[in-house]
């Protein structure tokens, strides 16, 4: 069977299961679009991952979860010592630090080392560095971000910073930093935000280097990356920052509670709509009304574990819980706590209940478990929350944007995305509590709201419970708000959701 180019999603792995299943006469590769070296690759009944490159080939794991191997009949089974099961994301990132040691490229040990690294060498090095966990100045830990990683693969991957991959850094200076930051900067679209990204990831690669691998980078010497001159935006460019900023004011201050009730009244009963393949899974349904109430960000505010969830907190009100995002989700690197109405606690519980549902109906019919609150169904991708993508999918779906969705039943509500229902929270606490609260309950300070004195003090106890997190102030602006909420939601025609 010849090779497929595609983007490996879940749907693509469950295709290759199931093929594996049928049996495969020949070899079939889906190979990835964005990381060309990552493979999946189907033979007879056998589904595994694999690293290619031009001079060797390495499997890494494999794609058969041991549930689905159970059907393929034993005498046809193909099972190989220490081999093991890799999800989705878990055999993304382990093609990625297996290419790493591979250097993507063929080796020829009889050629002459070149003296230090080349462009592309240190763009994959860097890569690496931003996967792991490290440290600040001040010794504090920072905690790998995936949108980072994200940001700096893009980057690298651009034609007009690829192409230099082959050049050594000993051969770079200013003049050439410059002109890489022209050609990003006249690019059509995003050019200014291309060349930003590039002027603070392509130094702090070259920083790094300098600063922790001299010998091996071949950067012993004067730091000229941060000689190159900066580049400011064009009038027609400032201009429509200037209308961009105006637009997202103008649809902050158009979208207020009221419109959110409108919001999930209507997300209730299109989810109620839907039925079969089409239905909308617990996590996202109940996610929305979770970061509805909890102002979090979209990519962080559902990755809540359960076993960061207190659901009856000896130290708050009756009927109220606690819920605490770790340091590796938050954005500041530290934990955060919330106190959850009552209101939360329901969300939390009727989400577990019909995700474990949902579980035991499916085909395979394997008893799944999750460590997450909010779990995606995809299991094939391994255990993980339900990402802010699907919620945004979720949104696009509500407004007819997406196939098979032909109605808007969001028309009549004004734009917004799910970060201006952040901001709504933030605006509506800010009005109707005491000053600082709302900077409190959303993690972020608000401008005009800031307190003269916020306690630091370490994360320990009753300490951390009420000077740290202030929990009795988050709490009276969560009642405020979750009030609120449900208001404008019966307002709109909305029932107690179940």
């Amino acid at each position: 069977m010849p090779s497929r180019r595609l983007s490996i999603t879940a749907d693509v792995v469950e295709e290759a299961v199931q093929l594996a299943i049928r049996g495969c006469d020949g070899i079939q590769d889906y190979c990835d679009v964005i990381q060309p070296y990552w493979v999946l690759r189907v033979r007879g009944h056998s589904a595994s991952w694999l690293v290619k490159t031009r001079a060797r080939t390495v499997k890494i794991g494999s794609a058969m979860p041991p549930g689905k191997a159970t059907k393929i009949p034993e005498s046809r089974r193909r099972i190989e010592a220490g081999e093991r099961y890799l999800g989705l994301r878990e055999a993304q990132k382990a093609a990625r630090a297996e290419w790493a040691k591979l250097d993507g490229r063929p080796r020829t040990p009889a050629a002459p080392e070149s003296p230090g690294w080349t462009w592309g060498k240190l763009c994959e090095e860097y890569r690496t560095h931003l996967g792991e966990m490290r440290e600040d100045a001040s010794g504090k830990p920072i905690y790998p971000s995936t949108e980072t990683q994200n940001d700096v693969r893009l980057l690298f991957a651009r034609p007009e910073v690829a192409e230099h991959e082959d050049r050594l850094l000993s051969e770079l200076d200013e003049d050439w930093f410059e002109g890489v930051q022209a050609k990003l900067h006249a690019r059509e679209k995003g050019g200014y935000t291309a060349y930003r990204k590039f002027r603070a990831y392509g130094q702090a690669a070259l920083t790094w280097a300098a600063t922790y691998r001299r010998k091996e980078s071949g950067l012993d010497g004067r730091r000229w990356w941060l000689l190159a001159e900066k580049r400011l935006r064009t009038d027609k460019e400032m201009r429509q920052k200037v209308a961009r900023r105006a637009e997202l004011k103008e649809k902050k201050k158009n979208f207020r509670v009221e419109h959110l009730g409108q919001l999930l009244a209507e997300h209730e009963r299109f989810c109620a709509s839907r039925a079969g393949n089409a239905r909308v899974s617990p996590s996202v349904r109940w996610g929305l009304w979770w970061d509805a109430l909890t102002g979090h960000r979209r990519g962080s505010g559902t990755w809540i574990a359960l076993e960061d969830i207190e659901f009856k907190d000896p130290r708050g009100e009756p009927g109220w819980g606690l819920a605490t995002w770790r340091a590796e989700i938050m954005k500041t690197h530290d934990d955060f706590a919330l106190p959850v109405p009552p209101l939360g606690i329901h969300i939390i519980d009727c989400c577990m209940r019909d995700w474990k549902k949902a579980a035991s109906e499916r085909k395979d019919g394997l008893d799944r478990t999750s460590k997450w609150v909010f779990a995606s169904r995809v299991m094939s991708i391994g255990d993980v929350a339900v990402s802010g993508s699907a919620l945004a999918n979720h949104l696009r779906s509500l407004r007819g944007l997406r196939q098979g969705n032909h109605r808007d039943v969001l028309r009549g509500i004004p734009p917004f995305s799910m970060h201006i229902i952040r901001s709504t929270l933030g605006d509506y606490i800010l009005d109707h509590t005491p000053l600082g609260t709302a900077s409190l309950v959303i993690g972020h300070e608000i401008a005009g709201d800031r307190r003269d004195e916020l306690d630091r003090v370490g994360q320990t106890g009753e300490i951390w419970y009420f000077q740290a997190q202030r929990i009795p102030e988050k709490t009276a602006a969560m009642k405020a708000w979750s009030d609120a909420l449900l208001r404008a939601y019966f307002a709109a025609g909305g029932r107690y959701p179940d």
